[in-house]
């Protein structure tokens, strides 16, 4: 298990006793437990369009590679366009 340090100011950490009050969690590590979940499942839009994004250009460019088309030039990849 992995120990994470860090420093919360006086107003933050205000807002998370309250919150955790609020939420009833009971202490700091059950919180942050949560919320490294809730951040994994639940990203922003940009983000899920970002890793669609680049999972495609991914499986693109091993076919690409599969083809041997990205060892020619520029000018041989697009001839047939």
């Amino acid at each position: 298990m992995t120990t994470v340090f860090f420093k919360l100011n006086d107003v933050q950490e205000k807002e998370l006793k309250q919150f955790m009050k609020e939420e009833g969690y009971s202490n700091k590590t059950e919180f942050f437990r949560f919320l490294i979940k809730f951040y994994k499942y639940n990203k922003s839009s940009v983000e899920q369009r970002y890793v669609k994004a680049t999972d495609t250009l991914k499986k693109v460019l091993v076919e690409l590679n599969k083809k041997g088309k990205l060892n020619k030039s520029l000018e041989e990849q697009l001839h047939d366009l």
